[in-house]
């Protein structure tokens, strides 16, 4: 079931990791309710008053530990999902917790993962529930059948001690087509059984007086078709056995296919048509107690396979095409599998195959050719699927719980997803080498912190839309591992963070900003404003300001050349703190910004009191800005609202001309992104501003009467061009919807013509699109493929202007494009 809103219980003592948490959650687009507890008294009152969707834990409090609240959850809310969001768990640890009865754990580090986690916990929720609920009304269903049993309608048939029948009731009648009069005295086998059944229920109704006075249950074919279950026992009578016996029958056949029906949903995925992880679980089970009993050094390999993409796919192209790839998935592990294994669907993306007596010394080799099969593309309606694939492997033994099983193999696939060297990963009860790597690259980054050689900034600039020049660098920092070569601030960034060293770390890149901007003022180059951006943890600190200060003295650097960016959703943590804390710094000479705006939760009463400069737009909402209204109008309303405030905007992450141009045209003030410049060496970012290198203007093109025409088919587009090349007009032309996103946002387009069917995106979805970003515009399908409703329902919306069939008329297309433009000319002038 959907949600429109989740309740989350969340444990922990650290507030800082509380938000980080519900940022995350926030970013994936999820709507929360969060409760925030740290100690046992406050967890079990939530639990009782909250009523929580999922628990989120951390492992180690200062007086209350997670383990204890997992068993505290199962005494008082035992169905409610329970995952560890911790900063540490250790492999043994977390297989213990799982078995305990936690959902799931995700690492502080890895905090991307939570929303997938979460979500997937509380799916699994809704299905275990919704088939105890099918269950229930599967067993309340055969209660009312067994109560039919005894009611005049069912199949009532007296014999006698022959078998022949003397007495039918008007449902038996009907079910055999003959009166009583007809049906009397005939063998009542012949008339309600199948042929092949009838020697052995005539040997049974000889012994039916042996059986005591209870009921003797039969089951018979009748018609061929129909499934009947009888009641059968002899007449009472005082004094000896009664020279009758009276048979109660009732349809069953409906019932058997429930049950059957029953049995599948219990048992199989309902799309790929294989077992799931509870028949995995019990053949897990049996095969122990078989292996036990005979062969006791026999060991079965338990291979969890993970198949990456799938749920992408599956939003991208819809559901059908989901599960369509996914059972060509199941297909091609079924092609693979040798006699005597198991193969199951145990998770979204992920199967099971479990190969009886495994010899170790040839699995590593079976496993490569399972991998090399797996990876090979796979072709659906004429496009190619490249889909990873990844093994975890435990060795399942006899006596061994199928759980732990099962869950050894989940963490060897987790090794594996994240190792991505081998494909596959055998399950170690010792320290993972992902935690071991993780422990050692934390030592390696205290050591760095004292190392002048392995920290180095990269410089990023920003341009003025309005003169082009530079008036502002970033300064981002890189990590030049020894070992490892360069690391990104996205994998070392979250770790200084996790073990306490960001505050170092900032301070560090603080000094050296100002220093290198400091340097490059004495060398003579243009004075800029160097932006550094500090992390939540620097803003709390109580000695910010003397930091800052300290930083200043020592490169000598004067305050007005230096802006500090904070996050919006670190502004938000402690609003009436952080606005005594920018005053500070305003009054110091430095400049403040505010990072990501848009992704968190800013009160625009706060924001108008902040006293900042500049506010950034997240690149979430400029790298689809030519293909998203939504991003599109945020980006614009986020312009706006500062342009009222008498703030400067800065767009992160450009990087097409279409981008640039849709945001100079919204009046944004400052680019920054790789269509200007990559974040550069400090040698190179000297070069960069002693050549004086500027923005070139951009605008969009304003030529007058162009037409833009889209159709995946080359040859189609050229026939079009011939056709319409004599108007009085530009034509644009792409085969790509993508491309023509860019082309409308670099241009002033008038009248577009779009093919309906296309494989990236149909032509009512395109067209839709660009009502709500460019309305003025006069849109039309050309397409010889026709789903009126979908059309019917775009012209009704406002999105299509015309619809026209292929093969056109070329007189009537002419006509009809020239009517669009006299059209457009009107719209323009009405929209402005």
């Amino acid at each position: 079931m959907e949600r429109s809103l989740i309740k989350i219980l969340l444990l922990e003592d650290v507030l800082v990791d509380v938000e980080l948490a519900c940022d995350v959650l926030v970013r994936a687009g999820l709507a929360l309710e969060v409760r925030h507890v740290s100690d046992e008294p406050g967890y079990r009152a939530a639990l009782a008053e909250f009523e929580p969707d999922i628990i989120l834990a951390d492992y180690t409090l200062p007086q209350f530990d997670g383990f204890s609240a997992l068993l505290i959850r199962r005494e008082m809310a035992p169905e409610t999902p329970f995952v560890f969001l911790t900063g540490s768990l250790g492999e043994e640890r977390a297989v213990e917790t799982l078995r305990t009865g936690a959902t799931d754990y995700v690492l502080k580090q890895s905090l991307p993962r939570l929303p997938a986690v979460v979500l997937r916990a509380l799916a699994e929720h809704d299905a275990l529930r919704d088939q105890v609920r099918t269950q229930r009304e599967l067993e309340h269903e055969r209660q009312l059948l067994r109560a039919v049993l005894g009611t005049t309608g069912a199949l009532i048939v007296v014999l006698d001690q022959a078998g022949r029948i003397t007495r039918l009731n008007p449902a038996a009648e009907s079910a055999i087509g003959l009166s009583q009069d007809k049906a009397a005295g005939r063998d009542c086998w012949s008339l309600f059984a199948a042929a092949e059944e009838m020697d052995g229920l005539r040997s049974q109704f000889a012994r039916l007086g042996e059986a005591g006075d209870d009921p003797v249950p039969w089951r018979t074919t009748l018609g061929g078709r129909r499934r009947v279950l009888w009641s059968a026992g002899r007449l009472p009578r005082l004094g000896s056995a009664s020279e009758y016996a009276v048979l109660a029958g009732i349809d069953v056949t409906e019932q058997e296919v429930a049950e059957q029906q029953a049995h599948f949903l219990r048992h199989y995925d309902h799309v790929t048509g294989l077992p799931n992880r509870e028949l995995l679980r019990h053949r897990l089970a049996q095969a122990t107690a078989e292996d036990a009993a005979v062969v006791a050094d026999e060991r079965h390999a338990l291979v969890l396979i993970g198949v990456e993409r799938l749920p992408e796919v599956r939003d991208s192209l819809g559901v059908a095409t989901g599960n369509q790839l996914l059972r060509e998935v199941s297909r091609r592990l079924l092609g693979w599998q040798q006699a005597g294994d198991w193969l199951s669907r145990v998770g979204d993306a992920s199967f099971a195959l479990v190969l009886e007596g495994a010899d170790e010394r040839e699995l590593p080799s079976q496993l490569q050719r399972l991998l090399d099969q797996l990876r090979q593309p796979y072709r659906l309606d004429e496009r190619e699927f490249f889909l990873p694939a990844y093994l975890g492997v435990a060795l399942h033994e006899p006596g061994m719980d199928p759980d732990f099983s099962l869950q050894a193999a989940e963490a060897a696939l987790h090794r594996a997803v994240l190792d991505q060297s081998s494909g596959a990963q055998f399950y170690q009860p010792i320290l993972s080498d992902e935690a071991h790597q993780r422990l050692l690259l934390e030592a390696e980054l205290h050591e760095a912190l004292q190392d002048e050689g392995q920290l180095e900034l990269h410089y990023q600039p920003q341009a003025s839309l309005a003169n082009g020049r530079i008036v502002a660098i970033e300064a981002l920092v890189r990590w030049r591992h020894p070992r490892l070569g360069l690391i990104p601030p996205l994998q070392f960034i979250p770790m200084a963070e996790a073990c306490g060293l960001i505050i170092a770390l900032g301070e560090r890149v603080l000094l050296a900003a100002c220093r290198q901007a400091a340097a490059w003022q004495r060398a003579g180059l243009p004075h800029i404003t160097v932006a550094v951006n500090l992390a939540a943890a620097q803003w709390a600190q109580p000695d910010l300001i003397d930091s800052v200060r300290r930083a200043l003295d020592l490169s000598g650097l004067d305050p007005q050349w230096l802006e500090l960016e904070l996050t919006e959703s670190t502004s938000m943590h402690a609003p009436a703190a952080t606005i005594a804390v920018m005053e500070q710094l305003r009054a110091m000479g430095v400049h403040l910004s505010i990072d990501d705006f848009g992704t968190g939760y800013c009160n625009l009463s706060y924001l108008k009191r902040f006293p900042v400069d500049k506010l950034k737009i997240d690149r979430s909402f400029v790298s689809d800005i030519t293909t998203d209204p939504d991003d599109l109008a945020i980006s614009r309303t986020v312009v706006a609202i500062a342009h009222q405030l008498g703030l400067e905007v800065v767009a992160e992450g450009v990087e097409t001309e279409g981008q640039l141009a849709l945001l100079a045209d919204a009046g944004c003030d400052l680019i920054q992104g790789f269509f200007f410049s990559r974040p550069l060496v400090p040698e190179a970012c000297a070069s960069l501003l002693a050549d004086r290198t500027t923005l070139a203007s951009w605008r969009r093109n304003k030529v007058p009467n162009t037409l833009l025409l889209l159709d995946d088919e080359p040859n189609v587009l050229a026939a079009l061009k011939r056709v319409l090349r004599n108007g009085d007009y530009r034509i644009l032309a792409t085969t790509s919807p993508t491309e023509a996103f860019e082309l409308l946002a670099t241009h002033e387009v008038g009248v577009i013509v779009a093919d309906q069917r296309m494989a990236e995106l149909s032509g009512t979805e395109f067209l839709n699109r660009v009502k709500d970003m460019y309305p003025a515009t006069i849109r039309m399908i050309l397409s010889g493929y026709t789903d009126l409703q979908t059309v019917t329902e775009a012209i009704n919306r406002g999105a299509i202007y015309k619809f026209l069939t292929k093969p056109w008329d070329d007189g009537e297309l002419t006509a009809t494009v020239a009517e669009a433009f006299v059209r457009y000319a009107a719209e323009r002038e009405r929209h402005g």
